[in-house]
């Protein structure tokens, strides 16, 4: 008698242990479910963004091509002006390289001077300030240009305020941060920064 009873408490247990393992498997198998369904949900999410960058790198390259032939004219004039017509065009590649035009045969930019690499990279920074102003179809408050005058000669510098002088109608201001002390007598206004022999800075307005 007792030893059926044992056996009934062995079995009971071998029933239990089988139903809690069965439980798991199901748990398991609800668990990988679920997680193919994420996957799946994943794989396709994954479609769609691939598919999305796919469009915007076709409306990057369509977008480009409107616009680096604006950038190459309005960098064009800029740089004819400037260096007094010794140099027509500007030209940005399909990689935005920029190349350079002397009596019509095209070189890359590492070709010239450095006052004329700065020069033509003035020029494509002002064009790009020229296309997304009409772009916008509005005036822009304001265009800052830091240190665009160190590697210029003196009729260069006076070029190159006359052709920002141009961009007044674009922009209401433009602030030219410059060291050149004699760039500020061409200013309407200037701001002084100096430092105070306590370490302060300070502005002076003349």
């Amino acid at each position: 008698m007792l030893k059926i009873k044992i056996n009934q408490e062995r079995d009971e247990g071998k029933k239990n242990l089988l139903q809690q393992q069965i439980k798991n498997l199901k748990i398991d198998i609800k668990e990988q479910k679920q997680l193919l369904k994420d996957l799946n949900k994943i794989k396709k999410e994954l479609q769609n963004l691939k598919m999305l960058n796919d469009i915007m790198i076709s409306f990057r390259i369509h977008i480009i091509s409107q616009i680096r032939p604006a950038l190459s004219g309005y960098a064009s004039e800029l740089f004819e002006n400037l260096t007094e017509g010794k140099y027509s065009e500007i030209e940005l590649d399909e990689n935005y390289n920029l190349i350079v035009y002397d009596n019509g045969i095209p070189f890359t930019i590492e070709r010239f001077s450095g006052g004329e690499e700065d020069l033509a990279n003035l020029c494509i920074r002002l064009a790009i300030s020229e296309v997304i102003t009409q772009r916008a179809g509005s005036i822009f408050n304001f265009i800052i240009l830091d240190e665009i005058f160190g590697s210029q000669d003196n009729i260069r510098k006076q070029n190159i305020i006359k052709a920002l002088n141009s961009f007044s109608s674009k922009f209401r201001q433009i602030f030219l941060i410059t060291h050149i002390e004699e760039i500020k007598n061409l200013m309407e206004n200037s701001m002084i920064v100096f430092e105070e022999e306590n370490g302060l800075s300070k502005i002076k307005i003349e």
